[in-house]
């Protein structure tokens, strides 16, 4: 019989009855245009702290004029949201003044407090969870490489991969940075002939009328100076993000210009946008800017998806599994979606923008997405293979061993969000794979998280990077 060791990462902060003269502060941050937590609990007279995580500046503006504000900080910087002190029992709504799609939520209780939230899951039984040491600021992907092996961390603040030695037990050594000198490093993967590695990056665009193109570049083995792979891939309000190499090729996930098809975010340009594209893994200096530029080096693997962040094979199979992101104003359409495709097949239309989906019971599939502009849901396109629900995040992904704990299973993690009074995602969940069919099943609960963006097998187990607080967590077998 398995049992649980003490988890890495508190799965919900409780605040507790203290005495009259009680006085605490809570702390909000800033990390991917994201408010985290979305909702803070406090109570009245406490004090609010607000660290900016990201690599713009924010600032926390209450939506009631003057009612609290913080001073506007960049990365690394925290400073005190003046007026929060003064505020009496209540539900007050904030946002960033620069960006003011950015949104939270501060709950302010009486003396009394509220009953807390339930906590949510902590690791399944039979899984040990262990905080690994180092902490890289803002990790966005994460890999295991080499002999001697090592973790790979992308850091979205300092704009570099870090090089984190695995040591006996699966804990790690001190990181060092690997590679440096990028924008938005969102994605890293291996050449395993030669180890080559390849960092996926986005910057800003010199084609006119677009705000954001995708790079992808190639770090010598040992580390070195990068080399352009290919650049120009055109997205904006979601990036270029995880790649794979198989068989000689890199395969490389493109998100999306816009929330919607139409808003949000620079014109569309089919089919790259929200695409999943390959290039030999020996490719330098190629631009891929159009449709007229595929079908030569670059090639177009699956198109129609929109926020795409990882791509991961299942072992011994040409087959690509895809986390794909749905439009979020939509509900109950608009679903989180666990995408695939046999790279060795023409390219699929997983239907973005023309479609939304949605689980909902006695809802259709697909339907036409209502945005104007966007033309209508033919059913010619490409269903999913399970969805993973509304507004969950779904980034990085692997499938583990084949063995008799992991079963060669798909594993993804879920970064999180915030809509209405309904906390989702936060957790790595687990997708079983019929090892005779290749089907998947139902996603399940397996590792609670602040905010987890990517996940890595490697000699001892599942690695969880955790966007908000750096930490890397292992989580491995403990009889």
């Amino acid at each position: 019989m398995r049992k649980l060791l003490v988890a890495a990462v508190s799965a919900a902060i409780v605040f507790l009855p203290a005495a009259a003269a009680r006085s605490a502060t809570a702390t909000v941050t800033a990390a991917a245009f994201t408010y985290l937590p979305p909702a803070v609990p406090i109570q009245q007279g406490d004090s609010l702290d607000f660290t900016n995580n990201d690599i713009q500046p924010h600032d926390i503006t209450s939506d009631t004029a003057g009612q609290f504000q913080s001073a506007v900080v960049g990365n690394g910087a925290t400073t005190r949201v003046s007026g929060v002190e003064s505020l009496s029992p209540g539900q007050y709504t904030f946002h960033c003044s620069i960006h003011p799609f950015m949104h939270g939520t501060i709950a302010v209780a009486a003396s009394t407090p509220a009953p807390a939230p339930p906590p949510l899951p902590t690791p399944s039984p039979g899984v040990g969870a262990v905080p690994t040491g180092p902490v890289v600021p803002t990790p966005t992907s994460l890999t295991v490489f080499g002999d001697p092996p090592a973790v790979y961390a992308a850091s979205y603040a300092q704009g570099a991969v870090y090089k984190l030695p695995v040591l006996a037990g699966g804990l790690l050594g001190p990181g060092t940075p690997y590679a440096t000198g990028f924008s938005n490093p969102l994605g890293v993967a291996f050449d395993p002939t030669d180890g080559t590695m390849f960092v996926a990056d986005s910057h800003a665009s010199a084609t006119a009328g677009r705000s954001t193109d995708g790079r992808v570049w190639a770090v010598p083995p040992g580390g070195g100076t990068p080399q352009v792979v290919v650049d120009g891939l055109p997205n904006g309000r979601h990036n270029t993000n995880g790649m794979a190499v198989r068989n000689g090729l890199l395969y490389i996930t493109n998100g999306s210009s816009t929330d919607d098809g139409v808003n949000g975010g620079d014109p569309e340009v089919p089919p790259l946008g929200g695409s999943l594209l390959s290039v030999p893994v020996g490719t330098r200096g190629l631009t891929v800017s159009s449709a007229a530029d595929l079908g030569g080096a670059a090639q177009l693997v699956a198109k129609g998806m929109r926020n795409v962040y990882d791509v991961a094979f299942r072992p011994g199979t040409s087959e690509a599994w895809i986390p794909m992101n749905g439009p979020d104003p939509f509900d109950p359409y608009g679903d989180d979606l666990l995408l695939e495709t046999d790279v060795t097949t023409p390219a699929p239309d997983f239907g973005f923008p023309s479609c939304i989906y949605t689980s909902e019971p006695g809802l259709p599939q697909y339907k036409s997405n209502p945005t104007a502009g966007v033309p209508p849901c033919d059913g010619t396109q490409r269903l999913p293979v399970e969805s993973l629900g509304l507004h969950v995040s779904a980034d990085g992904l692997a499938f583990g061993p084949n063995d008799s704990f992991w079963h060669g299973d798909l594993f993804i993690a879920e970064f999180g969000n915030f809509f209405g009074s309904q906390v989702v995602g936060h957790k790595v969940v687990r997708v079983p794979i019929d090892p005779a069919t290749g089907a998947a099943g139902a996603p399940q609960t397996f590792f609670a998280s602040a905010a987890p963006l990517d996940v890595a097998f490697g000699p001892d187990g599942l690695s969880v990077s955790d966007f908000a607080t750096g930490q890397i967590t292992l989580l491995r077998p403990f009889p």
